[in-house]
């Protein structure tokens, strides 16, 4: 790391993500965990910090910097997802234990309906993820700004992995991602954190156009949680959103551009 981005990310970064955790906590945004003590309540929102710090603080001081692939292993990739799975087991047990339906709001009276609204979503936030990247690069192509890489240097790595390899990976992140920017963030910071939480902690693909078309399926996320209350529909439309891009997509754009 640059001694300027150390600079900022100690100097102003850490302090702003102290002050955001504080501020919640003040503001009653975790009341709704039962903690048997305040020093269990502490501990808590310290290992919230950290978990920011780690998975939203650190991806975005290294945003637009292309990372490197070349020594990449795969168990690698799911590194993000491990870190969100043990701060949300951590949290679970620190508040005591609360049923796992209601932590991970799983509860729906129509799962199914809400899983098939979630594929459709997912299918109806690639499109307008596309548009929305599309039409960036039309209107920065206009100012004369020379458009960003199509296809970030990891996502060509990902998507170049076997079928099972990038099962798992979809698998991963649709699930792990969606308890904890929707399940676990949203209920208790809101809607618009939650998002601009999910989309700094993917600002580590290295391509701030790509990470700009991220906006639309992030909208869509966040609305479904709010509409449904259950973390179903984000589940599925996080999933299909994935599965088209790494499946379908990406290969497709792959080949056209004689990369793969």
């Amino acid at each position: 790391m640059k001694p300027l981005d150390s600079a900022l990310l100690f100097g102003a970064g850490v302090p702003v993500l102290a002050a955001i955790v504080f501020m919640a906590a003040r503001k009653g945004a975790f009341s709704c965990d039962a903690f048997p003590s305040a020093f269990r309540r502490r501990a808590a929102l310290t290992l919230l910090f950290l978990c920011l710090l780690v998975t939203v603080l650190l991806p975005a001081a290294g945003m637009g910097r292309t990372p490197d692939i070349s020594r990449l292993q795969f168990g690698q990739v799911f590194a993000v997802q491990a870190v969100l799975a043990t701060f949300l087991l951590g949290w679970w047990l620190l508040a005591g234990r609360p049923p796992v339906s209601e932590f991970l709001a799983l509860r729906s009276a129509a799962p199914l309906a809400e899983a098939g609204v979630g594929v459709s979503l997912g299918l109806i936030g690639w499109a307008l993820t596309l548009l929305v990247g599309v039409g960036t690069a039309l209107f920065l192509s206009f100012f004369g700004f020379d458009g960003a890489r199509a296809v970030p240097p990891l996502v060509k790595w990902i998507a170049a992995l076997p079928p099972l390899q990038r099962g798992l990976i979809v698998l991963s992140a649709m699930t792990v991602e969606e308890f904890y920017f929707r399940a676990f963030l949203q209920r208790r910071l809101g809607a618009v954190p939650a998002s601009i939480l999910f989309l700094l902690g993917h600002a580590g693909y290295g391509e701030p156009l790509f990470f700009v078309g991220l906006l639309a399926i992030t909208t869509v996320l966040a609305s479904a949680f709010r509409k449904t209350g259950s973390v179903w529909a984000p589940i599925l439309a996080h999933g299909t959103f994935d599965a088209v891009q790494l499946f379908i997509v990406l290969p497709a754009v792959l080949k056209f551009l004689g990369e793969r």
